[in-house]
Order: C-alpha cells, then sequence, then structure tokens
C-alpha cells in the first residue's frame, strides 16, 4: 500500500542523501541504488495519480488531501530530478547522467509492473469476495423465503 501522503517527503529525502553523497565524491556505484529508490517513488507517484494504489472500496473515498498530496509528490521528484540532473553533469563523469536515467527507466519500469500486480491481485480477491458473499446472501435469502413460505403453508391448514 502506498502512503501518498508521505511519497513527497520520502523524494525529498532521497534526492537529498544522492545529492550529500555526490558532493562527498561517492562511487556512482555506492549511488545507483538510491537512485532506484527514487525510481521506485515515481512509480509509486504514478500508480498513485491513477487511482490505483488503493482497493475498490477505497477508490470511493478519494479526497481532496490526496490530490494535493499527490501534486507535491510530482513537483517535488521534478525539482529533485533537475538539481540531481545538473548536478551529475558538473561533478561526476560523462555519460553518468544519461546511465543514471536509462536504469532508472528499467527500476520503474519493474516496480510499475509489481505494483501493477499488486493492485490486479487485490482488486482480483475483492472481485472473489464479492460474488461469494452475493451467492451466500442469495443462498440464505431463497432458504429464508422458502422457510418463510413452508411455515405459512403449515399455518394454514
Amino acid at each position: 500500500m502506498i502512503e501518498v501522503l508521505a511519497l513527497a517527503g520520502m523524494v525529498t529525502k532521497v534526492a537529498g542523501s544522492i545529492s550529500s553523497a555526490i558532493k562527498a565524491g561517492k562511487d556512482v556505484n555506492s549511488i545507483m541504488p538510491a537512485f532506484g529508490k527514487l525510481a521506485k517513488l515515481e512509480s509509486e507517484i504514478n500508480l498513485a495519480e491513477t487511482g490505483r494504489h488503493k482497493g475498490p472500496l477505497g477508490r470511493l473515498t478519494s479526497s481532496e488531501e490526496e490530490g494535493f498530496a499527490i501534486a507535491q509528490a510530482k513537483m517535488a521528484h521534478k525539482k529533485a530530478l533537475t538539481e540531481l540532473r545538473s548536478m551529475c553533469r558538473l561533478q561526476l563523469e560523462p555519460g553518468t547522467w544519461d546511465m543514471v536515467v536509462s536504469e532508472q527507466a528499467a527500476a520503474r519500469k519493474r516496480h510499475k509492473l509489481a505494483l501493477e500486480e499488486q493492485a490486479e491481485k487485490r482488486d482480483r480477491l475483492f472481485w472473489f469476495i464479492s460474488v461469494g458473499f452475493f451467492i451466500v446472501l442469495f443462498a440464505v435469502g431463497t432458504g429464508g423465503l422458502i422457510w418463510g413460505a413452508a411455515i405459512l403453508a403449515n399455518s394454514q391448514k
């Protein structure tokens, strides 16, 4: 489950740690997992924007606060990427940013597919539970009607 209200803070925190690592002169290989986290957060932002981060019943209770939180997270992510792009191009080897972008795209795609698969499983489970509930409700209602009709027929004899 994606915590929409905390996305912007997480983006800022991850981007700050990457920025600090670049300023400290850390190796690109040690920074790449943090870029992966940033890509995961972007895929979570995109999934939250489509509304698939909630279950079927949760989608009915979407709030303006969540909408603003998603917009805030998108703006924070865009700002973070702009700052990190300029920092990578200035302080790291040439071509590093292009490598980061391609790796982020791959990580984002993997995470998006995993999140969509989770959402699909959740929706399918909800559908099966709903169908099962209505079948039981129909059976109980039908049984109740038959039982009530039998009692009524016996009482009129």
